[in-house]
């Protein structure tokens, strides 16, 4: 039996309809992938950093609490200098006596212990800290830029990979020695800064706040955590920018004359600070 072709005005009617239903609805472009919304967050992190007053040097200061090994304290700290160096960092205890004067150029560390009548040197800052009782990852000067907001001169502008976390997206790095990863949130803030390492060091950046001459908002809590465990907390009170350098001769320690000179490369040297 033959099938009955369909009248042509009804095949002319059903073309007409589809392609007045395509005309009205035209193809949604694809939602951006993981991994573009993971570019663009860190663009904006990177567009942020390029934002920032350029600056000579700077001046902050604050408070730092501790805790290591059962035992902690909080000490009051006044840190300037210029970005690249020297790099001055005082500490005070709460009552205001002078606890610990710190000072990095051209890689050498010294510090100045009031209550030991002593000049501590070393030519490296992470191993000289160490030695002093100040376990640090990084330099004065690294750490300058990581408090001041200014994390673009330290993280890679390319990233190896990134994934997304609770919050934000975490970002790994392949060519960087000393970092690991840098964790931001969706809009471009620092979160966390990791190390590399068995138990690496960490970061945890809180309280953002606006802050003028910088193109994004600045943590104004930093809690760090060391291998081993121990943290050490700073809240940021002030922050300023500063278009010139410091004069040389504000950023010399205030060491009395006769005072004795320590190298810090001895073997066994560990816990030179005071007790809080």
């Amino acid at each position: 039996m033959r099938r009955r072709a369909l009248p042509v005005r009804l095949l002319l009617f059903a073309a007409l309809a589809v392609a007045a239903l395509g005309g009205c609805a035209p193809a949604k472009p694809g939602a951006p992938t993981p991994a573009d919304e993971a570019k663009a967050v860190y663009q904006t992190f990177l567009d942020a950093q390029a934002k920032n007053e350029p600056a000579k040097a700077f001046s902050l200061s604050g408070s730092l609490s501790f805790a290591r090994a059962g035992k902690s304290g909080r000490l009051n700290y006044r840190f300037f200098g210029n970005y690249a160096a020297p790099v001055r960092l005082d500490l005070t205890t709460p009552l205001g006596g002078a606890y610990a004067h710190l000072r990095e150029a051209g890689g050498e560390f010294t510090a100045f212990v009031p209550s030991r009548d002593a000049l501590y040197t070393h030519a490296d800052t992470r191993a000289g800290a160490a030695k002093l009782g100040m376990p640090l990852p990084f330099t004065l000067r690294e750490l300058a830029a990581i408090v001041s907001g200014r994390l673009g001169e330290l993280a890679s502008p390319r990233y190896a990979s990134a994934k997304k976390v609770q919050g934000g997206y975490e970002y790994a790095f392949s060519s960087d020695p000393r970092l690991s990863s840098l964790t931001l949130d969706f809009q471009g803030k620092p979160r966390h800064l990791t190390g590399r390492g068995v138990e690496p060091w960490r970061i945890d950046f809180e309280d953002d706040e606006a802050t003028p001459g910088y193109g994004a908002p600045v943590a104004r809590r930093l809690v760090l955590t060391t291998p081993g465990g121990a943290t050490l907390t700073l809240r940021v009170k002030t922050l300023a920018p500063r278009p010139a350098p410091y004069p040389a001769a504000d950023l010399e320690l205030p060491v009395p004359p006769n005072v004795a000179v320590r190298p810090l490369d001895a073997a066994g040297d560990g816990g030179l600070l005071p007790e809080l």
